[in-house]
C-alpha cells in the first residue's frame, strides 16, 4: 500500500464513522403554547396588565421565563426626547413552578426574570405576570380623534415561538374602534372586535421576532390624566450642537489653547547663543559669556571638517533633539570606517560584520556599548543574527547612551525640565476639566463642543509637553560648526575635496553625510574621484556588486533599513430595539410598550 493511498483509506474510515453514526436527538426547543394579555384601563389612563402564558420547556431543563418590557421609546419627528413607559407593581405567580422574580432596569428596558436559579423545570409550566403601566394612551389623536389605547402587547424581541395568541382591553366607557396587527413590523392585520367596554383580539401563531399590537379607541376625553411623560434624549445632535454660539466658543477655546501649547513648545525650542561671538565659537574655558535666546537660524560658514571630538551620532542628536535609528547606524558606520570591524555585503539584504583586532582609538560610552552588544557572541555577526532577541537592546540602548552623552556635554538648555513639568500639569488639568465640562455642558445645555475643545487642547498639551528641546549656547556653537560641515558635504565638487594625509576622507566623513541625509551625493563625488584615479576605496566595506557611487549609496541605504528592520524583529521576539411612537395605532406599525423575552 503506497504512502498516498494509506492516509486516504484512513480518512475514508473516519468519515464513514462520522457519516454513518445515528444523529443525536436534538433537545426540544422552548416555546410558549398559550399567551393571553388582559388590559384594564382606569379613567386616569393607568393600565393594569395581566399576562397568562404556558411556557413549554420540553425536555431541556430551564429555570423559568425572561420577559423584557420597553420603558422608553423614540418619538417620531422629535429626536430630542424619549416617550416614557412607566412600569410598576411587577408581580408573578405560577401553579406549578417557582415564580420568584428578579428585575433589572437598564438602557430603557425592564428585564424580568421569573423562576429560581436553584430549581430546574421541564415540560409545560403556567405563569401569570402582572404589572401597572402608564404611557399606553394617545389622547385625542389627531388622526382618529379618539383616545387610543395603543399597546404592543407582545414585542418583537421574543426568542421563542408563541402560539394561541389572544388579548383583551377593557376601559371605563364603551369602545368605539379597534385594530390588531402582528409581524416583525406590525404590518399584518389580525382579528379585532369589541362589545361594550371591552375589545378582544387574536392573532396567528407568532414566530420568534414577531409581535402583536392591539388598539382600542375610546371617545376623546375618556382618560383624564393620560398626557405622556417625556425625558430628554441625549444624542450628538443635541449634546454637541453645532451653532454659531457653540462653534464660536469652541473656536476661542481651541485658539487660546493652541497659543498656550504651541507657544510653550516654540519657547522650549529656542536656542541659546553667545552674544558678540561668531557662530561656531565659544568663550575660552573658564570664561563666561553673555547669552540670549533665538529662534532664528544662525549664519552658516563652510567648515571642511566635522566638529572636533564629536561623533556623527552625537551630531544627529544635536541636530533634531533626539536620538534615532539613523544616528545609531551612523555610529556603526563610523566604527567600521575607523577600522573596528569590516562590513561585508553578502547579498542584496544580507550583511556581515567582521570584528578587527587592530583598531586602537578610544571609544565613547555609546560606541563601547555598540561593540560589546554587536559582538557579544563572537567576532562575526550578520543582520539575520541581529533579529535574535538577545540583540533587542542594541538600537534602544545605543540611542539612550547617545542621548545621555549629548546631555552630559551640556548641549541642551538646562531650564527645560521645569517648563515641561508646568505644561504637563496644566495640560492634565485642562484634559480633566475638559472631560468634566464636556459631560456637564452636553447633558445640560447641549454645549459639549466647547468642553470637548478644552479636553483636546489639554491632551495636546500633555503630548507636546515632552517636545521642544532648545540647545544651550555651547550646543549652538557645536551645531553651527556641524551646519558648516554639512554645507561642505552638500556642495563640494570632486575637484574641491580636501584630502588629509593618512586619512580616508570619504570613509571618515561618510557617517556624517549619513546623519545629514547626503550620503548618496557624497558617494557619487568619490565615484568620480575613483574614476579619475585620485581615490582608492579602503577595505572596511566589501560589496558583492560593482563599486560605484550609485551602488554604494543604495547599499548604505539598504544597510540602514536592514539594521532597523533587524532591530524591530529582535524587539518583537522579546516581547434593545423599540418601536417608534407617533402615528395612529389604527394604521399599525407598533404601539407603546413592547419588548421581548425567552427562557433561562
Amino acid at each position: 500500500m503506497s504512502r498516498v493511498t494509506r492516509p486516504l483509506i484512513a480518512l475514508l474510515a473516519v468519515l464513514s464513522l462520522v457519516l454513518l453514526a445515528p444523529p443525536a436527538r436534538a433537545a426540544d426547543p422552548w416555546k410558549i403554547t398559550r399567551h393571553h394579555t388582559t388590559v384594564q384601563v382606569e379613567p386616569t389612563g393607568t393600565a393594569h396588565v395581566s399576562v397568562d402564558f404556558d411556557f413549554d420547556f420540553g425536555t431541556k431543563e430551564g429555570h423559568g421565563p425572561i420577559v423584557a418590557l420597553i420603558e422608553r421609546q423614540e418619538v417620531a419627528n422629535d429626536p430630542d426626547v424619549w416617550r416614557m413607559i412607566d412600569i410598576t407593581e411587577v408581580q408573578a405567580s405560577s401553579p406549578n413552578a417557582s415564580a420568584k422574580i428578579d428585575t433589572e432596569s437598564d438602557d430603557g428596558v425592564l428585564l424580568i426574570r421569573i423562576g429560581d436559579e436553584d430549581e430546574e423545570v421541564t415540560g409545560v409550566r403556567s405563569y401569570t405576570l402582572s404589572y401597572t403601566v402608564r404611557g399606553l394612551i394617545a389622547a385625542d389623536h389627531a388622526t382618529s380623534g379618539l383616545d387610543e389605547v395603543n399597546f404592543s402587547a407582545i414585542g418583537t424581541q421574543w426568542e421563542v415561538p408563541i402560539a394561541n395568541v389572544s388579548a383583551s382591553v377593557t376601559g371605563p366607557v364603551p369602545v368605539q374602534q379597534t385594530a390588531c396587527f402582528y409581524g416583525r413590523s406590525f404590518s399584518e392585520p389580525c382579528e379585532a372586535s369589541f362589545a361594550g367596554d371591552t375589545a378582544t383580539f387574536s392573532a396567528p401563531d407568532l414566530a420568534p421576532g414577531n409581535g402583536l399590537q392591539i388598539v382600542a379607541g375610546f371617545p376623546a376625553g375618556t382618560f383624564t390624566d393620560a398626557a405622556p411623560r417625556f425625558e430628554k434624549r441625549f444624542h450628538p445632535g443635541n449634546t454637541f450642537a453645532a451653532n454659531p454660539a457653540t462653534l464660536g466658543t469652541a473656536g476661542v477655546v481651541t485658539l487660546a489653547g493652541l497659543v498656550f501649547v504651541v507657544g510653550g513648545w516654540l519657547r522650549r525650542r529656542r536656542d541659546e547663543v553667545y552674544v558678540g561671538l561668531t557662530p561656531g565659537l565659544a568663550p575660552a574655558p573658564g570664561q563666561g559669556g553673555a547669552t540670549t535666546l533665538t529662534s532664528k537660524p544662525l549664519p552658516v560658514t563652510v567648515q571642511f571638517t566635522p566638529p572636533k571630538g564629536v561623533g556623527p551620532g552625537e551630531i544627529g542628536v544635536l541636530q533634531d533633539g533626539t536620538a534615532n535609528n539613523t544616528d545609531v547606524t551612523a555610529t556603526i558606520l563610523d566604527l567600521a570606517a575607523r577600522g573596528h570591524f569590516q562590513i561585508v555585503q553578502e547579498g542584496k539584504k544580507d550583511w556581515r560584520f567582521q570584528r578587527r583586532a587592530d583598531a586602537r582609538d578610544d571609544l565613547s560610552g555609546s560606541e563601547r556599548f555598540v561593540m560589546k552588544t554587536l559582538f557579544q557572541s563572537g567576532d562575526s555577526v550578520t543582520t539575520d543574527d541581529l533579529k535574535d532577541k538577545k540583540y533587542a537592546d542594541l538600537m534602544t540602548g545605543a540611542k539612550e547612551r547617545l542621548d545621555g552623552e549629548v546631555k552630559k556635554r551640556g548641549w541642551f538648555r538646562s531650564d527645560l525640565g521645569r517648563q515641561r513639568a508646568v505644561q504637563f500639569v496644566v495640560g492634565l488639568l485642562l484634559l480633566l476639566g475638559g472631560v468634566g465640562a464636556t459631560i456637564a455642558l452636553a447633558a445640560t445645555v447641549g454645549w459639549g463642543l466647547p468642553g470637548l475643545a478644552l479636553a483636546v487642547v489639554g491632551l495636546l498639551g500633555l503630548v507636546m509637553a515632552f517636545g521642544g528641546r532648545g540647545r544651550s549656547a555651547d550646543g549652538s556653537a557645536v551645531m553651527a560648526q556641524a551646519a558648516g560641515f554639512k554645507q561642505y558635504l552638500t556642495t563640494a565638487e570632486a575637484d574641491q575635496i580636501r584630502f588629509e594625509e593618512g586619512i580616508d576622507v570619504f570613509s571618515r566623513y561618510l557617517p556624517y553625510a549619513t546623519v545629514f541625509g547626503v550620503a548618496d551625493r557624497w558617494a557619487k563625488v568619490f565615484e568620480q574621484l575613483a574614476a579619475e584615479g585620485r581615490y582608492t576605496p579602503t577595505d572596511w566595506y566589501v560589496g558583492y556588486g560593482p563599486m560605484n557611487g550609485f551602488y554604494f549609496a543604495s547599499a548604505m541605504n539598504s544597510l540602514t533599513s536592514q539594521i532597523g528592520a533587524s532591530m524591530v524583529s529582535s524587539v518583537a521576539a522579546n516581547t434593545a430595539t423599540s418601536a417608534t411612537s407617533g402615528g395612529s395605532g389604527f394604521s399599525g406599525g407598533g404601539g407603546f410598550g413592547g419588548g421581548g423575552g425567552g427562557g433561562w
